[in-house]
């Protein structure tokens, strides 16, 4: 008889494997008889509650001797043993997210009472340990209780406060000297064609400001194209205006057929720069980098290459990071209203959408009768789906504090002083 050793010295026989089996399947059975809408939810509930139990007993599994290595060898061994038809790409990224269980007991204490799924472990990974594995725990902290991509958002802002000038100007001159262009083919796969690709790799604050252009030469079709005030079938993908800007940028076309300028279509900064005031004026090994708002910390040597020119808008914050309060009477923002925005928001504080790819959204509408203002404590950088999405599902956006003490933006049904007057029908 097959027998499976559970930890604690029990034995679980083929007879009670076949009772859980038996078990598993009546609940399957009761769940056919309700409605898809219905199920659909309770499954996903379902396994949610399985991957997180699962993770923690390979966690068990893995022990918690040894180095980060070490524990993601022994995780993958036990996953490999029952794999079940799934990838090795899948395998290694659960034996990640049990490693970090075994190395950080908060983290499954977060797991078990479900505040934490493995979306959430991977973000916070980013900022382990090489060696133990450990994450800070200052960040679980202010992490404990967020979705998994409100804990990404912040774990990069965390890594990004601590990294040094030294460490980033070391990181660009490796990235300079292996960048590159190649040329690859993404494969058929069910609908999607085979299709020719082109890759662009370098330092990726370079790389930023290649997609900003591209960003705001989509944007400037976009709106010639009648922007917002058309349904979203009316206009091409996000995707398909991309390869279109890109397109013209090779061949040095405008949005309406005459010769590009340099700069591209859209009115906003190409690049946003900050910069503590003592970072500015330090020297030492101590010292922080500045930071491309999109991309990350930059190195000096791109710092200076970007103050040479004339896409570059710099923001000194205060010593809390924030920027100055602004206010304008008039319905649009400012494009130094939009500046602070990208520093406060960092792009969509909905999905976390780049900042290139967001608008300065009104949480009281302007036209409402709660009659919002452009100032910056009513406006929020949205993304052009999420706007589109708050606007026609009639909700508002509203801040909170987390239980770990960080700012974040959920969602509510708009009141009916907070809702715009319709718009009118657009005629052909």
């Amino acid at each position: 008889m097959k027998v499976l050793d559970i930890p604690g010295g029990g034995i679980c026989g083929e007879s009670a494997i076949d009772r859980l089996v038996e078990r598993f399947e009546a609940l399957l059975t009761d769940m056919a008889g309700v409605d898809d809408r219905a199920f659909v939810g309770l499954a996903a509930c379902f396994e949610q509650q399985l991957e997180t139990a699962r993770l923690l007993a390979v966690s068990r599994l893995a022990g918690t001797h040894g180095d980060a290595r070490s524990k993601r060898r022994r995780a993958r061994a036990h996953l490999s043993s029952s794999r079940s038809g799934r990838s090795n790409r899948s395998v290694n990224r659960d034996a990640r997210r049990a490693a970090a269980l075994a190395a950080n007991p908060k983290l499954g204490d977060q797991t078990r009472q479900g505040a934490l799924t493995g979306d959430g472990i991977d973000a916070l990974s980013k900022a382990a340990d090489d060696i133990t594995g450990e994450m800070p725990a200052d960040l679980l902290d202010l992490t404990d209780g967020l979705d998994p991509d409100q804990s990404a958002r912040l774990v990069e802002q965390y890594l990004q406060q601590r990294c040094s000038a030294a460490d980033v100007n070391i990181r660009h001159q490796a990235q300079m000297a292996s960048r590159r262009v190649r040329r690859y083919t993404v494969p058929a796969c069910g609908a999607d064609p085979e299709l020719a690709g082109l890759g662009i790799e370098g330092p990726d604050a370079m790389i930023d400001r290649i997609w900003a252009l591209l960003n705001s030469d989509a944007d400037g079709a976009y709106r010639a194209d009648g922007g917002r005030d058309r349904s979203a079938d009316q206009h091409a993908p996000l995707d398909h205006r991309h390869f279109d800007a890109a397109l013209r940028r090779l061949h040095g076309i405008g949005i309406n057929g005459g010769e590009m300028a340099g700069r591209g279509g859209g009115a906003r900064p190409s690049v946003v720069i900050t910069i503590g005031l003592e970072d500015l004026t330090g020297s030492g090994p101590d010292r922080r980098a500045a930071t491309q708002l999109g991309c990350g910390p930059i190195s000096d040597q791109l710092l200076a290459e970007l103050a040479a020119g004339a896409d570059l808008t710099a923001l000194i914050v205060g010593l809390d990071g924030r920027p100055l309060w602004l206010g304008r009477v008039h319905r649009h923002a400012s494009a130094a209203q939009f500046v602070a925005l990208v520093v406060r928001d960092r792009g969509c504080v909905l999905c976390g959408a780049p900042f290139q790819r967001c608008q300065a959204h009104h949480i009281i509408p302007w036209h409402a009768p709660a009659k919002g203002r452009t100032d910056l404590d009513n406006l929020a950088l949205l993304c052009s789906a999420c706007h589109r999405r708050v606007h026609d599902e009639r909700e508002t956006l509203v801040r909170r504090r987390s239980p770990g003490g960080t700012e974040v933006w959920s969602t509510r049904p708009a009141t009916e002083t907070e809702l715009p007057p319709p718009r009118p029908v657009q005629r052909e």
